[in-house]
């Protein structure tokens, strides 16, 4: 069998139905047994790059490993997908084919060392040097990806290793580790009884969970363990989903992407904190404000990863363990507990109704440009139920998650605030509706991400979906502008774009697009939208960022100064 067989044989046996990549000379010989062999899609891009923020995507909706590949040549244009994965934890199988082993030594075109290229932004990076060790490499590969801490995983795979044929015996797979996570192994039962003393013993007490909780798949344990202990619970914004946010017991995202001013409040208030799969990381926690470093209060931390845990705050009790399997374990040992009091939750559902009184009035206006909360809303409003979002980094990303309702029970926000590069959410928006093809993904993005990714414009049109674009044109890189202004007190440098027809460069592409012009009905623009069948694109206008300050904790108090409007 050669070698692209087995590789393709292997990946079936874990159900890998994508696979997302660019071609080069370097990986034809894969290719060229792939012509002849059914089971798997090969997703073609137009930047490396992207073939890993699409598998990113796909991994974060299928809760599977996202698999993409790469030549030679595009090796080092992955990395900054693979660096983003590495610091979210989201399960890759990334692989690269190379020249012949050794070519770099002869100075063979495209030729570098891949491997310490990618070590310190994956769990392990194999060479391939004879075909028959494939398998063992792709069960290892998917063992790591899924298991303990979830990540990217490297494959090396050089061309001449990739001509080679060979008699394999072992052509199997371990179904147990084709999804996240792999195995489940719950925290030390002394923890969890330490644990439950302190949930005994809080009126006030909130439950903050990152990613790690989605990751896990523990939506009904989060929800159980609130209703048991009366704890409000809050996300950070990669966390958006592990709980339906119309809940009374949710209150929305904490720190410093997506906040706002009730959310906060509860972490600075509390009595208890419960952190659960959350890196505890400078955008949860608005560079370590809520709750501040030196806050006197009990805290609770559950991780599967060990050095997460006490990594930012003296924490009280620790946890080490698979977030949904530790939360199960805790509720079966604490089966005869009911907590007495709810004040605190009535006193959420009220802070949080008093909080979307005071932004109304941004639903009315129907002005061009238009406030971005009023854009948000009005989408929320028009989507159909089983939506996923998929964001871009800046004002893409902190109004939805901010003003848009998580339904809970699966994850549809999709972001990436590991590193927060922009031109992420085009390619992960077609990962996303590769892994669920029945749900409509809104994709919100910004005219500073569009300049990253626009050639996968025509990705999108070639392999459709139901995806719905809406791109915010606020004429320049917003987020650093108004960053410029409230942190230096400098007018704009080097973010402002020339005008750019939008509209026209889609359409060029074979999209269907519109923009909203000045007396249009955002409403109806947006029932358009959603009425097309498969892909489809509105523009937007909107102010920029210091014209229309986002809800940032650091940044509302010196809008009030300056005496403008602020959602924070």
């Amino acid at each position: 069998m050669k070698c692209g067989k087995i590789l393709l044989e292997m990946l079936r046996l874990y159900n890998v139905e994508y696979v997302f990549g660019l071609p080069g000379e370097t990986t034809l010989g894969w290719y060229d047994e792939w012509k002849r062999f059914e089971g798997i899609e090969h997703v073609m891009v137009r930047d490396e790059r992207n073939a890993v923020f699409m598998a990113d995507g796909y991994a974060k909706v299928s809760g599977r490993p996202g698999v993409c590949e790469g030549p030679s040549v595009g090796a080092p244009h992955m990395l900054p997908g693979v660096v983003e994965a590495y610091s979210s934890s989201i399960p890759l199988i990334v692989i690269t084919s190379d020249i012949p082993l050794n070519g770099e030594k002869h100075n063979m075109l495209t030729g570098a060392d891949q491997s310490s290229m990618f070590k310190a932004f994956v769990k392990d990076t194999f060479n391939v040097y004879k075909a028959a060790d494939i398998p063992f490499i792709i069960r290892r590969a998917f063992r790591l990806a899924t298991s303990g801490r979830p990540g990217p995983v490297h494959i090396r795979l050089p061309q001449d290793v990739l001509k080679e044929d060979a008699e394999v015996q072992d052509l199997y797979a371990q179904p147990e580790f084709a999804a996240c996570p792999g195995k489940r192994f719950r925290a030390l039962q002394e923890d969890i009884s330490a644990a439950i003393r302190l949930l005994h013993g809080s009126k006030r007490g909130v439950m903050i969970c990152g990613q790690g909780a989605l990751l896990s798949g523990a939506w009904a344990e989060v929800e159980k363990i609130a209703e048991k202990y009366g704890l409000a619970v809050l996300t950070t914004i990669n966390g958006k989903g592990i709980i339906n946010e119309s809940s009374d017991y949710s209150g929305g995202i904490v720190g410093a992407r997506g906040a706002n001013s009730v959310g906060n409040a509860l972490v600075r208030d509390a009595d208890l904190i419960f952190f659960v799969g959350s890196s505890t990381d400078s955008a949860g926690t608005a560079s370590w404000k809520f709750p501040a470093k030196e806050a006197a209060v009990p805290m609770i931390q559950l991780d599967i990863n060990e050095a997460e845990l006490g990594n930012n705050y003296p924490v009280t009790v620790t946890m080490l363990g698979d977030a949904k399997a530790t939360l199960a374990s805790l509720l079966d040992a604490d089966k005869d507990y009911v907590c007495g009091s709810r004040t605190n939750i009535e006193k959420l559902k009220k802070d949080k109704a008093d909080y979307m009184s005071a932004v109304e009035s941004a639903l009315e206006m129907s002005n061009v440009p238009c406030d971005p909360v009023r854009l948000v809303k009005e989408t929320e409003r028009e989507m159909p139920e089983n939506s996923i979002l998929v964001v871009d980094p800046g004002i893409s990303a902190v109004y939805p998650a901010g003003f848009m309702r998580s339904n809970g029970g699966r994850r549809d926000f999709v972001c990436n605030f590991a590193q927060g590069s922009l031109g992420y959410a085009t390619a992960a928006a077609m990962g996303a509706a590769k892994a669920s093809p029945d749900s409509t993904i809104v994709h919100i993005t910004g005219d500073g991400s569009f300049g990253f990714c626009a050639g996968e414009y025509e990705t999108l049109a070639r392999i459709g979906g139901n995806i719905k674009v809406i791109l915010i044109n606020n004429h320049s890189f917003g987020w650093i502008r108004v960053s410029n202004d409230m942190v230096y007190g400098n007018e704009p440098f080097a973010t402002e774009f020339a005008d750019i027809d939008y509209v026209k460069i889609v359409e060029g592409f074979g999209i269907p697009a519109a923009r909203l012009a000045e007396g249009d009905s955002l409403k109806d623009r947006l029932k358009e939208l959603f009425a097309e069948d498969g892909v489809a694109f509105l523009e937007v206008v909107c102010a920029p960022e210091d014209k229309c300050v986002p809800p940032v904790p650091g940044w509302a108090e010196k809008a009030r100064e300056k005496g403008m409007k602020n959602h924070y």
